[in-house]
């Protein structure tokens, strides 16, 4: 029943790919500095006979990011990554190299450590790339005639990865937008769209996406304003004003009488408008005689909006005090066995598919270890979400090869014709690629797959077995993965979503007991929400392929019921509503909020909601609502 009710917030595939590819600002600009970074390296590939194109054109969209801080951001931690793997690749080449039992056991303790650490570590992005480049280098030990040859390739391994990257970053300081105007076009077009949809009436279903959209920017605002005060009005407690409203219309009635609708939709039209404006935004005027608490909550959440958006924050101590110090590892890296058996699956999938294409003695098909560390994701439905992206982008990225093999490489002549065709497939792949999480990584393997087939060398590409063989290799990679990850020790995104929804809990828990670290609890509560909300939407990638007594095993409440009833302890907990203390009714549920989390987290049902008292004032009619959110979600899983 779960199941089916969160189902129905699923859009039909042709509206998300509307929504997905449609234009938006900003876009265009990004394509083009994607498509002109990737045209410019294989412009100095074939000038300068780098080894390997493919993977050097490719490299542009791994490292391409929304704005020009997170580009440099990700360039320098590539640049580390691919200088130690260098240096650890030539100790393990003087031991290994001639002995393939000691190889093999390497390159498997390479994967794993890899993998581990990707998810464990503080750095994990780093020893994840570099676990990945050492174990690629040592796949080819078998195909290169002699150790010199060897040792060439893999300094220039450096070259390739690193010429990339500086162009990238060089476009992206030339002409990539800053911090600040990522975030300005981000809010303006989430308010916008709020805006039309609140005046449609439709807009309850967006709520989850437009948090989403907001809470990265959140993380960027925050390190803007460790370097000082922030040009612009989007600050700290603007995008937390913002994500606090999304939550609190969570709470408002469905059917919201067309005035109220109007007037909410003009106080975002107003917040909109100061954000463009240079000057003092007007605040909201006009008394009301609102009755309904969530109506009330919802304009002192707008109110507030407002008044952030025209004091921007200047003292950076403000908003780093509620981060606590981090850690070089999670809390939980030796103790959840859930981290040692997702390395140990991707471990056993990448040996797999090596022995495999080795004893077939097809090398060719050595794309299956980079689509085996490229598709392994924490559960079976990020796993198969991704396995589906990398399939239809790699079909769709080689017929276009194909088809440029065959009816236009002929024809061209020099290498300004060859940058012109890689530009206008580059354009078309980072369109898909600038989506979001949802369809993006298809994109990137419609661009790989591509110059897989046409960057084959130094001249234009005739053979189509190289292109054969490389999507076969990710065919297999794909096939692979999917057995091992729902063979041993299957990870449903229904225990993420179950994880989420108990972080969820007792964060609402928080919010309803008081003042008292109340921000905190809010953005823990906003942050979960969105966690199980993604989880949701991978969770209908894996179909039936867990077994039955596993996927009885995942019942949890409805992510809708605790997003409604986040919304309605936000209610309670704003300051329009609760100046009267009502600490025994708000204690009681706040206990009900963590023995459900307590009981979620272990997969077992929420406990009874407790029983409703009797109130008549306004704050009591809020915890009223609360109180009817909580019955709901308690009566909705037994």
């Amino acid at each position: 029943m779960t199941a089916l009710a969160e189902s129905q917030r699923s859009r039909p595939l042709l509206e998300v790919l509307a929504l997905e590819l449609a234009s938006r600002e900003g876009r265009w600009a990004a394509v083009a500095r994607i498509a002109t970074g990737s045209a410019i390296t294989v412009v100095i590939a074939m000038v300068f006979q780098i080894p390997q194109p493919t993977y050097m054109a490719y490299i542009v969209f791994l490292i391409s990011k929304d704005e020009r801080n997170a580009t440099v951001t990700a360039a320098l931690g590539a640049s580390v990554a691919v200088t130690l793997a260098i240096l650890l690749t030539l100790g393990l080449e003087i031991i290994d190299t001639s002995e393939p039992a000691l190889r093999l056991p390497l390159m498997a303790m390479a994967t794993f450590a890899a993998m581990f650490t990707a998810r464990t570590f503080a750095l994990g992005p780093i020893s994840y790339l570099a676990g990945f480049i050492i174990v690629l280098l040592q796949s080819v030990v078998d195909d290169v005639p002699s150790p010199e040859t060897l040792t060439r390739l893999t300094l220039w391994t450096w070259v390739v990865v690193c010429v990339p990257i500086a162009v990238t970053v060089i476009v992206n300081l030339l002409f990539g937008q800053s911090a600040v105007a990522f975030m300005d076009r981000s809010v303006r077009k989430v308010l916008k769209e709020w805006e039309t949809s609140l005046a449609n009436g439709d807009y309850r279903n967006s709520l989850p996406e437009w948090r989403a959209q907001l809470l990265p920017l959140l993380e960027i605002a925050q390190h803007g304003s460790k370097k000082g005060a922030r040009a612009g009005r989007l600050t700290v407690p603007v995008i937390r004003a913002l994500l606090d409203a999304l939550v609190i219309f969570e709470a408002l009635p469905d059917d919201l009488p067309d005035d109220l609708r109007e007037d909410l939709a003009s106080r975002l039209r107003a917040c909109r408008q100061a954000i463009e404006s240079d000057s003092p935004p007007l605040q909201f005027v006009g008394a009301s005689n609102e009755q309904v608490p969530a109506v009330i909550a919802v304009r002192s959440a707008l109110s507030g909006l407002l008044s952030a958006i025209s004091r921007p924050v200047t003292s950076p101590e403000k908003t780093e005090a509620h981060h606590p110090p981090r850690r070089l590892f999670v809390p939980d890296a030796f103790s959840n066995a859930a981290h040692w058996q997702f390395a140990l699956k991707t471990t056993m999938a990448v040996m797999i598919s090596y022995a495999i294409y080795t004893l077939l003695d097809w090398p060719g098909m050595r794309t299956a270890i980079v689509t085996c560390f490229f598709v392994a994701l924490s559960s079976l439905g990020e796993t198969v979400h991704k396995l589906l992206l990398r399939l239809s982008g790699a079909v769709i990225g080689g017929l276009i090869a194909g088809l440029c093999i065959v009816f236009v490489l002929p024809h061209l002549t020099d290498i300004g014709q060859l940058c012109l065709l890689i530009f206008g497939v580059s354009v078309g792949a980072a369109w898909v690629a600038t989506s979001s999480e949802l369809l993006s990584y298809a994109g990137m393997q419609i661009a790989f797959a591509f110059f897989l087939g046409i960057l084959q060398g130094y001249a234009p590409a005739t053979d189509l077995t190289v292109l054969r063989d490389r999507v076969a290799g990710i065919l297999l990679g794909n096939i692979v993965i999917t057995i091992v990850f729902s063979s041993f020790w299957p990870q449903s995104a229904r225990s993420g979503i179950r994880t989420a929804l108990a972080e969820a809990l007792r964060a609402i828990g928080d919010v309803i007991r008081g003042p008292r670290n109340a921000e905190e609890a809010r953005m823990r509560t906003v942050q979960a929400l969105v966690r199980a909300d993604h989880m949701r939407t991978l969770s209908l990638f894996e179909l039936r392929m867990l077994p039955s007594h596993a996927r009885e095993s995942l019942n949890v409440p409805s992510v809708a019921n605790i997003e409604r009833l986040a919304g309605a302890a936000f209610v309670v907990a704003t300051d329009a509503i609760s100046p009267i203390d009502e600490t025994g009714s708000t204690a009681r549920l706040a206990e009900w909020a963590e023995s459900a989390a307590d009981n979620v987290s272990r997969g077992r049902p929420v406990p009874p909601s407790p029983a409703p008292i009797a109130r008549a004032r306004l704050n009591l009619h809020a915890i009223e609502q609360l109180e009817s959110e909580v019955q709901h979600v308690a009566s909705a899983v037994h």
